[in-house]
């Protein structure tokens, strides 16, 4: 299974990772985050072009574990619609706690989503509840 989480920076992406992280145990289960795929990949441009390219290798980091029988959890902006709708990513939690981020090329870049994502994280009230759900999801996927 791949997750997609997502959202502007300093919403909260990898604060929620690492909670459904922690709640489900690491034994088939890899976390990518985006800070570490840019630093792993010496790329910290952040022209259209680069968050496309940043896109497209988080997409195929996630391809490439559930090849290997891992599920992921992605945690970047992801800025653009056309990459949260791609075939692959079985659940899309949205982090919309911020109305802005620090980074105002990143507010201008980033697209309101088209698509109803799978959770919509409005309020950290809500998070124990959207762990617990996608945990169990994640636990007992053979048996859905």
């Amino acid at each position: 299974m791949n997750i997609l989480i997502y959202g502007l920076p300093t919403s909260g992406k990898t604060t929620f990772a690492e909670k459904l992280v922690d709640k489900v145990g690491i034994k088939n289960l890899r976390h990518v985050n985006a800070d570490k795929v840019r630093e792993a990949f010496g790329d910290w441009q952040f022209t259209k072009e680069a968050r496309q390219r940043q896109a497209l290798r988080m997409a195929g980091i996630g391809r490439l574990n559930e090849a290997d029988g891992f599920d992921t959890i992605v945690d970047f902006v992801c800025p653009f619609n056309v990459y949260r709708e791609m075939p692959q990513w079985d659940i899309t939690i949205y982090v919309n706690t911020i109305d802005e981020s620090p980074y105002e090329d990143t507010n201008k870049a980033f697209e309101e989503p088209k698509k109803e994502p799978t959770y919509t994280i409005t309020d950290w009230e809500q998070v124990d509840d959207i762990v617990e759900e996608v945990a169990y999801k994640l636990l007992n996927q053979e048996e859905e």
